[in-house]
């Protein structure tokens, strides 16, 4: 009984000393912890954005070092006694519950004036030089300076808008609310979150390692993070010409097990199946499909098809497919997503489809379903129209007409009582993706 009552008072107290460490021995406290959470995003973007099989210790100590006295040091000296000192309200503001904050104009105005000072004067001037240097110091063979400086020289408009987008609303909620002593901490924590983001959504990018390196905020890793939500095609996928390619449709009443016996029965037959499209309309079940057979069992493989007596229902229909002469073909420069919802009405799928092809577009892909919601207000039931496409365009689209694509559909929008219009562009020859509603 003795051992049972004694431990937990013994937990309590070894966890009550380990929180006050921070609060005690903030600048050591943040030092460490700038330096491990650098070490481990460096770490999280070599195994998992660039999928190295070994890590590059030397280049991970270099980070961490930067993280221990730069994150750690110089930032901690900036956030907490400097602060302190210019913004002698600074500590009781963050103390003070939002109601009063609300009431406290000096302190939002003191509070406002650290966030500008930081990301205005801090960062251009201090944090980004010393970053860059750092990486072309660890990421370069040998390491040219002057030639990094006139490289952020020429990145500092894109990267300061990619900080202020992600830093400005984190300092703000850092400085009005974090005691001074977890300004360091709250920073250097909101930095390792931005780097799982990146790696999560830039996972096996082993193109853009100079640009992941660090797992910074910048211009560039801001827009591989726009592009990781979603994942657009840019090439076509041609058919094999090594195989033979038929387009099977199959119609029949609808039936449970269908769709398992009818693909064992193309697999019998040594049939691949790639695309497909398969849905129930009323009583009946439809099966649009491509199939990539060897040549020469082409004919073999339809014929075993007929006789599959678990298909016999179905109405089959086969029709060969040809290859596309690529050398003739002209390689896409651009890719372009559509989706589009609005309440089904006749001619919405030809409208957009005009307006896509009066922009140079060609449409590769394109699906349409109906989805049941109810209307706002009387409940009544109502049938959207779902149109997804994937488009190319075979050579590159300025900026300019990207927009005046846009606006067409914004036209199109309002004009066909549109819910939502969204499209998504991948370019070929830069490393950008942008989204455009």
């Amino acid at each position: 009984m003795v051992v049972s009552t004694v431990a937990p008072v013994v937990a309590r107290t070894l966890f009550s000393r380990i929180k006050t460490i921070p609060m005690e021995y903030p600048f050591a406290f943040g030092v460490v912890f700038s330096g491990f959470k650098t070490s481990f995003s460096d770490l999280m973007v070599q195994k998992v954005v660039e999928q190295r099989e070994q890590v590059d210790w030397k280049r991970n100590a270099a980070f961490a070092a930067f993280g221990f006295f730069y994150l750690g040091g110089v930032q901690y000296a900036i956030y907490v006694p400097f602060f302190s000192r210019i913004f002698p309200t600074a500590k009781t503001f963050s103390a003070q519950p939002w109601r009063q904050k609300i009431k406290d104009f000096r302190g939002m105005f003191e509070c406002g004036a650290q966030v500008f000072i930081d990301q205005c004067i801090h960062h251009p001037l201090m944090y980004f030089p010393a970053f860059y240097i750092t990486k072309e110091l660890v990421m370069r063979e040998k390491p040219d300076i002057m030639a990094c400086l006139r490289e952020y020289q020429g990145n500092m408009n894109e990267d300061l808008q990619a900080l202020w987008k992600i830093w400005v609303p984190a300092t703000l909620f850092n400085f009005a609310f974090m005691p001074m002593w977890a300004r360091i901490p709250v920073a250097a924590t909101t930095s390792l979150v931005w780097t799982m983001i990146l790696s999560t959504m830039r996972g096996g990018d082993v193109a853009h390692r100079d640009d992941l390196a660090g797992g910074a905020v910048t211009g560039a890793t801001l827009h591989m993070v726009e592009a990781g939500f979603g994942t657009l095609f840019i090439e076509p996928v041609e058919l094999d010409a090594d195989k033979a390619h038929v387009m099977i449709t199959a119609a029949g009443v609808d039936q449970p097990g269908l769709v398992a016996e009818f693909t064992r029965a193309v697999a019998n037959a040594e049939g691949s199946i790639t695309h497909s499209r398969m849905v129930r309309l009323g009583n009946d079940f439809i099966i649009t499909l491509h199939a990539a057979v060897p040549p020469e069992k082409y004919k073999t493989f339809i014929s075993k098809l007929r006789k599959q007596k678990e298909i016999k229902s179905l109405n089959l229909q086969f029709q060969m497919l040809q290859h596309r002469d690529m050398s003739k073909m002209i390689p896409p420069q651009l890719g372009i997503r559509l989706r589009a919802v609005g309440e089904d009405k006749p001619g919405m799928l030809a409208s957009i489809s005009e307006t896509l092809v009066s922009k140079g577009l060609s449409i590769e892909t394109v699906s349409t379903n109906l989805q049941l919601h109810s209307r706002k207000g009387d409940g009544r039931p109502r049938h959207d129209f779902v149109i997804e496409a994937d488009c190319v365009a075979t050579r590159p689209l300025d900026q300019e007409h990207l927009e005046s694509l846009v606006e067409d559909l914004n036209h199109l929008k309002q004009e066909l009582q549109l819910d939502s219009v969204d499209v998504r562009v991948q370019r070929r020859a830069p490393q950008r993706q942008t989204t455009m509603v």
